[in-house]
């Protein structure tokens, strides 16, 4: 049975949008997806160790805005997912931006940003891993490259927001920063606001 790209973001939006920790929520999103179309990487994707990756990646959001400060003009921050190439290999990466300005449906804001903080760009393991795990799929390689990374990025970066972010490194200058995280291309989520 061939994915139904309109199922899947259903699927991860009702999910998301109930606040769950982040690894019951991608248990649920993967048990989604295996109930539908039954496959045997499912299992390597439910036993990826989020919770240990999550500590990494606080410690590295905290650490941006420690030394390299957001100005009082960001009101929005962009977690960006891309690739890059090294050695003819594709890297999942992500990266944070900050916009003085914000529009809930309309990514225009995050393509001019104002902050872009040294080493601003990470790449997590988890990410790869879901990289290396896709590929083995190579008919639906396409669809889990577009679904998986933002569904992973997306549920473990709103937990961290919602329940373990220092929010006084964030709001200097702001009561609230609007946050969004997706693919440079096209498909993204708003995440909880840092309030």
């Amino acid at each position: 049975m061939e994915f139904q790209h309109d199922k899947s973001w259903d699927s991860l939006t009702s999910i998301f949008a109930a606040k769950l920790t982040a690894k019951d929520a991608w248990n649920s999103f993967i048990d989604n997806h295996e109930s539908t179309n039954p496959k045997p990487y499912w299992t390597a994707l439910r036993n990826l160790d989020i919770d240990k990756e999550q500590a990494d990646i606080l410690e590295w959001l905290q650490n941006l805005v420690t030394i390299s400060p957001l100005p009082s003009s960001v009101v929005a921050l962009w977690i960006g997912i891309i690739k890059f190439e090294d050695n003819e290999k594709e890297i999942p990466t992500i990266y944070l931006a900050g916009a003085d300005k914000y529009e809930k449906d309309d990514l225009d804001w995050a393509l001019d940003p104002i902050y872009v903080p040294e080493n601003s760009y990470a790449q997590p393991t988890l990410l790869q891993q879901i990289e290396d795990i896709a590929r083995t799929d190579k008919d639906n390689y396409e669809f889990l490259d577009w679904i998986l990374p933002l569904a992973y990025c997306s549920l473990t970066f709103d937990e961290i927001i919602r329940t373990k972010l220092n929010r006084k490194l964030f709001l200097t200058s702001n009561e609230k920063l609007f946050v969004a995280i997706g693919h440079d291309s096209g498909d993204y989520l708003d995440l909880s606001n840092i309030e």
